[in-house]
């Protein structure tokens, strides 16, 4: 993708203001929540990408929306600065690697648990304590049901991906029995 070094830069930027901050994780949800808001609207989209409107003019449009929803001083800077420097094309693909980056840098780590039926919270925490332990990160649990996984549960971590559902474990040993015979 065009533009991939400008947005790690940008993000490596951001995480090393806001990590720094006990706040870090509010401070990335609302920019999330701006970031989510402002590429979600056509009309907004169209007014900061338009070359014939002057920067300065859409920095203050974005200062003024800012200011109004109460968006902390750290995020209107971020979201001003993409502005000035004709940036704001590259707003939705700031999310990802910025969440990433801050989760790295907070010690944390997120769990994508795809499960057959919903969990309990207490299984819920159960997984959680489970994957802390292994991984030695503070885990973020997101869980997900899929009524294709039959028995057991399926985690991404990362790139990591750990398959316990009975389906996987039936099929691994079918082949393991064909295979032999």
């Amino acid at each position: 993708m065009a533009g991939r070094e400008a947005i790690n830069q940008y993000a490596r930027a951001f995480v090393s203001i806001i990590s720094k901050r006990e706040d870090a994780l509010t401070i990335f949800s609302e920019f999330r929540d701006v970031a989510n808001g402002l590429t979600e609207n056509t009309a907004v989209v169209h007014y900061f990408l338009n070359p014939s409107i002057l920067t300065r003019d859409k920095v203050k449009m974005m200062d003024k929306l800012l200011i109004d929803v109460g968006a902390d001083g750290i995020v209107r800077r971020l979201m001003t600065t993409l502005v000035k420097n004709n940036r704001f094309n590259i707003l939705k693909f700031l999310l990802e690697p910025t969440r990433h980056m801050l989760y790295e840098e907070l010690g944390m780590v997120e769990v994508k648990l795809t499960v057959p039926v919903a969990l309990s919270k207490g299984m819920e925490a159960r997984f959680q304590a489970a994957f802390e332990k292994r991984t030695g990160k503070q885990v973020v649990l997101s869980t997900q049901v899929d009524s294709g996984v039959i028995g057991g549960a399926v985690a991404r971590i990362g790139s990591l991906l750990i398959d316990g559902s009975l389906k996987t474990n039936l099929v691994k040993m079918r082949e393991k029995l064909t295979g032999e015979i």
